[in-house]
């Protein structure tokens, strides 16, 4: 008797496993990410997509043209809801203005994960994403052990750089690195520059910069957009002495961590925040209980890394998945 009711709960256990997997297959689901013309927005974008092929989802994958374009991004989420996908992935350019639809999608009964950025409302379950402000203090303390390797101490004047003032990520890391650069008091934030959204400008301003100040010592640039600027203005000056710290790994600041203009660059782990953001998608589509913030990680790649062969992981994610698929596909060829 005993026998036959447990077989009977594990028919109803495995009924209802084979109910959740039914949910969860071929569930559509957007994501919505800042821009389509970024090396990190492609990556995360590829993590996306892995994910969903892995759990059987329809990804429907939609962006702004430029993380400029704040409006489009509005009505890509409005069309979004009014397909009525199973969730949305979403990484707000501004933590305003996608406040309406965030709220309204959830309203609608449409679980929002968000990632990379926040928003201005707790309406979402989950949000994915680097600690921007930590970003920021790494960037600080790097600053003063690049300044320190090139001049012997950590002092001197030094400028940021921003892509947009209002995006949230970038605010905080710009945050983070003002808060921790007062730990050493001989250096000097002569400013923090704004290149208002458009690609091209940041270049400007670092060469506004190297003007304004003949005696600048170093630059911290706090994004993709703005770091590659600052390298190319640095290459174009010939300026080699300068200490400089960005985020992210554009071609240009990769090239630099080859040529020495760039001495650290924090990289996010953006595949993984696309991955795991169709992943608690799918865990909330499912009912599942979700922490309300996820840190995704940040590292710093000295040139050293770079030249060890040590920070290929965190610079070509994609590249590395397809390398260890080949790997698997190889063995299982030789068990088979």
């Amino acid at each position: 008797m005993v026998r036959k009711g447990l077989s009977v709960l594990l028919v109803a256990a495995m009924m209802m496993l084979a109910a959740g997997n039914a949910i969860a297959a071929g569930e559509k689901m957007y994501f919505i990410v800042k821009a389509t013309e970024s090396d990190f927005w492609q990556i995360v974008i590829d993590g996306g997509r892995t994910a969903a092929e892995e759990l059987g989802v329809e990804f429907i994958s939609q962006a702004a043209p430029t993380e400029a374009d704040v409006a489009r991004q509005v009505a890509i989420i409005e069309t979004a809801i009014g397909d009525k996908p199973a969730a949305i992935v979403l990484a707000p350019t501004v933590e305003d203005a996608l406040v309406p639809g965030i709220e309204k999608a959830t309203e609608a009964g449409i679980p929002v994960i968000l990632i990379d950025s926040q928003a201005s409302t707790d309406k979402y379950l989950s949000f994915l994403a680097s600690d921007n402000v930590a970003i920021g203090k790494l960037a600080a303390d790097k600053m003063a052990e690049a300044l320190t390797a090139r001049t012997g101490k950590a002092s001197g004047k030094v400028a940021g750089v921003t892509f947009m003032s209002g995006v949230g990520s970038l605010e905080r890391r710009k945050q983070g690195f003002m808060e921790q650069i007062k730990n050493y008091p001989e250096i000097e934030v002569v400013g923090f520059q704004d290149a208002q959204g458009r690609q091209g400008q940041a270049l400007a301003v670092v060469q506004n910069l190297l003007t304004a100040y003949p005696d600048l010592a170093g630059i911290y640039a706090n994004n993709q957009y703005t770091g590659d600027e600052t390298i190319r203005a640095l290459d174009m000056a010939g300026k080699k002495d300068l200490a400089t710290v960005v985020v992210d790994a554009g071609p240009l600041e990769v090239e630099g961590l080859k040529t020495g203009l760039t001495d650290f660059m924090i990289v996010q782990q953006p595949w993984k925040m696309g991955y795991m953001g169709i992943e608690y998608a799918m865990k909330a589509v499912k009912g599942e209980t979700l922490e309300k913030f996820i840190d995704t990680g940040v590292v710093a790649i000295s040139q050293e890394m770079f030249k060890s062969g040590a920070a290929e992981e965190f610079l070509n994610p994609v590249k590395l998945k397809k390398k260890n698929q080949k790997i698997q596909n190889v063995i299982r060829n030789e068990q088979g």
